[in-house]
């Protein structure tokens, strides 16, 4: 891949990785907690390739086609081959310190009471402190913007007598849709699987069909009943897809005589976008 083609691919990738992160952010992930999963699976997809004489990548070859140290890919393989899936199920080494905080404030016995539960603490004095449980466990972040962030996600409320005290066991940003994982792993997952497999260049069959259409023209004031009449017209398509599939579709051990192997999973998604194009988001 040439230099000019790696640049325009990162480009959209970092244009595609603006909203991930924000959603991300709004779920309390971390950069680390995402590093380390993009790395496992950088790790994982360079293992599972063969070479023309049908063998598989060792660990010096990963590292090469990675960048990451033979020493990094090793670790990263053990982690893929303990979890099925590739996803350490753990990552509380890799969670930030909002995070830390409230684990601490739950398992430390310098900040629990005689009944083992979290003691209000004075923000800042000597002794068992909010401060001095920031500082226990992420060294040297203000404790002050700590403070400000759980309580931007209601982990933490103030006694009448200027005490604090945590309200959640875990940091979670806010008050977030848990609908957004299943949208994330049932929609985005395979978008980007039959990206994979359209790009392909020794893809033997069709490529999987995958069609954008937009206007950048349309009025500000035709917008809502575009949004309107495309909600309609494509939950009438899905429901079509839905119907046709219901109808052709065999369970259990009549899938499996069908083909002599279980079935894969195949659909069509749809989905409604009004925003900026990618180019100007990596312009911004």
């Amino acid at each position: 891949m040439n230099d000019g083609i790696q640049t325009r691919m990162l480009g959209s990738l970092y244009a595609c990785l603006i909203p991930i992160a924000r959603v991300l952010l709004r779920y309390g992930v971390t950069y680390r907690q995402f590093a380390e999963i993009g790395k496992a699976a950088f790790v994982r997809e360079a293992f599972s390739e063969v070479d023309e004489r049908g063998r598989r990548a060792n660990g010096s070859r990963v590292s090469v086609r990675t960048g990451l140290s033979r020493k990094e890919v090793r670790r990263l393989r053990d982690k893929v081959l303990k979890v099925s899936g590739g996803v350490e199920r753990s990552h509380a080494d890799h969670s930030g310190p909002p995070a830390r905080v409230l684990h601490a404030w739950h398992s430390d016995p310098r900040f629990l009471d005689a009944e083992g539960l979290p003691l209000p603490l004075r923000f800042d004095e000597s002794g068992s402190s909010f401060s001095a449980l920031v500082r226990a466990v992420a060294g040297d972040v203000p404790p002050g913007a700590v403070r400000a962030e759980l309580k931007r996600a209601m982990a933490i409320a103030e006694t009448s007598d200027g005490r604090v005290v945590p309200t959640k066991r875990y940091y979670v940003p806010g008050n977030v849709d848990e609908k957004a994982i299943t949208v994330m792993s049932g929609m985005l997952f395979p978008l980007a699987a039959g990206i994979d497999h359209n790009s392909k260049p020794g893809r033997i069959g069709d490529g999987f069909i995958q069609r954008f259409a937009y206007s950048d023209g349309l009025p500000t004031e035709s917008v809502p009943a575009f949004r309107a009449w495309s909600r309609k017209e494509a939950t009438m398509f899905i429901e079509a897809i839905d119907d046709w599939l219901a109808a052709n579709e065999v369970h259990g051990e009549a899938s499996s005589r069908s083909s002599g192997r279980p079935p894969r999973i195949a659909g069509i998604g749809v989905y409604y976008y009004e925003g900026p194009v990618a180019e100007d988001v990596i312009s911004d």
